[in-house]
């Protein structure tokens, strides 16, 4: 046998030894899974201190137009401030 059959021989095994373990490549392993499920709880937990910001300053805006108010959100978005008898005191403009 000469060099040249040799060599691709050689060339032809590793050929057929990358491509037969090619599958392995689209399986999620578990350390990506692990991965996206830390990279989803991350996104909720941003999305959530985000959320407790808007309460936050809700609170605040509606304190600050009507004394002591409380607030509540309307299927639109709108905030609206309330009196202590739950009565609509103020409708803040705009919406989320």
């Amino acid at each position: 046998m000469n060099k040249h059959r040799f060599l691709n021989w050689t060339l032809a095994g590793v050929a057929a030894l990358v491509l037969s373990t090619s599958y392995m490549l689209d399986a999620t392993t578990p350390k990506r899974a692990e991965w996206n499920q830390a990279k989803e709880l991350e996104l909720i937990q941003q999305a959530q201190a985000t959320e407790a910001r808007m309460e936050r300053a809700a609170a605040q805006l509606c304190a600050k137009l009507h004394g002591n108010a409380g607030y509540r959100w309307t299927e639109a978005g709108t905030l609206v401030c309330t009196d202590h008898r739950g009565r609509v005191a103020v409708v803040a403009k705009g919406g989320v």
